[in-house]
C-alpha cells in the first residue's frame, strides 16, 4: 500500500508525521520524545493501523510539507504557540507544542479508525 503524506488517496496507507525541532534546536529532544509517546499512545489507544514518520523543521521547511500546512504553522506561531514539534495525520496538522494534544491527535486518527473497520467488513 503506498504511503499517503498529503494526498488524499484513500487506498494509500495513512501517515502519523512528526516535525521535530530537535534538528535545529538540540533542548528540543525531550519535547519530541513527548510527541513520539504522545503519537504511540494516540495509535495505541485508538488501535489504528498507521505509519509513524519523522521530518525535521528544516526539512519541512524546505518543501518537505505543503506551503499551505507552513502557512497554518507559522500562523499558530504568530498567536503565541509553540509550533513545535508538530504532529500531523494525514497531512493534516493534529498537534503543535507541548504538551502534544492526545485527545486532537485520536480525535484527527478516528476517521482512520472507522475506515479501517469498514474495510475490515468488506474483505469478510
Amino acid at each position: 500500500m503506498p504511503f499517503n503524506l498529503f494526498r488524499k488517496d484513500p487506498k494509500a496507507h495513512p501517515v502519523v508525521m512528526i516535525i521535530t525541532g530537535s534538528c535545529c534546536i538540540p533542548g528540543f529532544a525531550p519535547l519530541d520524545e513527548q510527541a513520539r509517546q504522545a503519537v504511540k499512545q494516540a495509535i495505541a489507544e485508538t488501535g489504528t493501523d498507521v505509519q509513524v514518520r519523522e521530518i525535521p523543521a528544516s526539512s519541512a521547511m524546505y518543501g518537505a510539507v505543503p506551503r499551505s500546512l507552513i502557512a497554518e504553522w507559522f500562523q499558530s506561531a504568530n498567536s503565541g504557540q509553540m509550533p513545535l514539534p508538530a504532529v500531523l495525520v494525514n497531512g493534516n496538522i493534529a498537534s503543535t507544542g507541548v504538551p502534544a494534544n492526545i485527545e486532537a491527535i485520536k480525535s484527527a486518527l478516528l476517521p482512520i479508525v472507522e475506515a479501517q473497520i469498514i474495510e475490515e467488513k468488506e474483505q469478510k
